[in-house]
């Protein structure tokens, strides 16, 4: 297993900056973010260019760094965001992406909404038949699958070879249950497509500071967590995804970004 980045992190500059810096810290591999307003590296202007598309996919090989996956992070039940995801996911198809991840939108403990998220998932594989490329769906906070009981009961109503799970031990501390990542993961690795890492300190809902996110600024058992990832064998890339940063100067960005190599790198590699 090796250590991947969001770009995400970089949501504030352009994709080339993001790359390069990414790269020479050392990781390995990427989520490209593509979420409007928070950092968007593949705009609509771009997915709807194949030349820019194309330089896209360029750019990314040129730094060496594998697309682990497209960050999409919407609401899947807004007929506007679903449609610019599916176009995402044509996009992912160009790029080589396998995975495209996002929140499973719904309410939480709504039956109607889980309902609801289950048939548009399902409806969802034909893209995913079409394109190749795999609906990584992860557990969060206010969200119709939000914990490891929700996400277990999500795999048994949709086929895995078409929708997966995107899991960040950072949202199962902050469920009703108060979980144990290092204790809940092994149960989910079935079914894992992509996962995520950061730190956090509360159990509140909203996540912490920045400074919080940074591993050993928060309170989770950081090593045990990357413990559990590590029992799946054919997991490639660990995905450190941190929000916060958009407004940082570059000079700030990088210290979070090499804070955080520093930290997990020996853990993962």
């Amino acid at each position: 297993m090796e250590l991947g980045c969001s770009t995400l992190l970089y949501g504030g500059f352009p994709v080339e900056v993001a790359l390069d810096h990414i790269a020479r810290t050392g990781y390995r591999a990427i989520e490209l973010a593509a979420i409007p307003g928070m950092g968007d590296h593949l705009s609509q202007e771009v997915y709807q260019s194949p030349t820019l598309l194309k330089e896209l996919g360029r750019k990314i090989a040129d730094s060496g760094l594998a697309l682990e996956s497209i960050g999409a992070s919407t609401n899947l039940l807004n007929p506007d965001a679903r449609q610019r995801f599916i176009r995402l996911m044509e996009a992912g198809s160009i790029l080589g992406a396998p995975a495209i991840t996002t929140g499973s939108g719904g309410v939480s403990d709504d039956e109607e909404s889980f309902k609801t998220v289950v048939n548009l998932l399902n409806e969802l594989s034909r893209v995913v038949r079409e394109t190749g490329v795999k609906i990584s769906i992860k557990p969060h906070v206010n969200c119709a699958v939000y914990s490891t009981r929700t996400a277990l009961r999500l795999m048994e109503h949709v086929d895995a070879n078409y929708i997966g799970l995107n899991v960040d031990a950072s949202h199962l501390w902050r469920t009703p249950e108060q979980e144990n990542p290092e204790e809940t993961i092994p149960s989910l690795l079935p079914y894992l497509c992509t996962a995520r890492i950061r730190d956090t300190k509360g159990r509140e809902k909203p996540i912490g500071p920045v400074e919080e996110q940074i591993p050993g600024g928060g309170a989770m058992n950081l090593p045990a967590i990357i413990a559990a990832f590590k029992k799946k064998s054919d997991l490639k890339y660990l995905t450190l995804e941190i929000v916060g940063t958009k407004d940082y100067p570059l000079e700030k960005v990088d210290e979070v970004v090499q804070r955080c190599y520093q930290a997990l790198a020996p853990l993962v590699e």
